[in-house]
């Protein structure tokens, strides 16, 4: 008797073949077994949180969104108030926003965090 590996829509099989000499029924065994291959795993996407920090100081005029929204990326999230200038503060990418810090008339320094935002790559 002769084993041979048999792939049959995609599922491997064992099967041994026995000489046609012997009588009908008894020459051959189909046996399933685990394919050795197995199917390559999806990648699990990469979340990355990015802190959306204050540029320089002054102070929060408007807070464009809120926890939980989905932003895109060049959205002007933040309104800041300096040196009587208004200057939009945009984020780079898209995602979820999960944490914002700041409220309107809040005063901000140079690098103070005001919001998060988790994106899904």
């Amino acid at each position: 008797m002769r084993k041979f590996k048999v792939r049959v829509d995609g599922e491997e099989y064992q099967v041994e073949v026995s000489e046609i000499t012997e009588p009908a029924g008894s020459g051959y065994r189909v046996e399933r077994i685990e394919s050795a291959v197995s199917q390559p795993a999806k990648p699990s996407p990469l979340q990355v949180t990015t802190t959306v920090r204050s540029p320089m100081p002054g102070r929060v005029l408007a807070v464009n969104v809120k926890q939980g929204d989905q932003v895109t990326a060049g959205q002007v999230v933040v309104i800041l108030e300096a040196m009587k200038m208004e200057n939009e503060i945009t984020v780079e990418g898209g995602g979820v926003v999960t944490q914002v810090y700041v409220e309107e008339n809040d005063t901000v320094d140079n690098g103070d965090p005001l919001l998060e935002i988790e994106e899904v790559r």
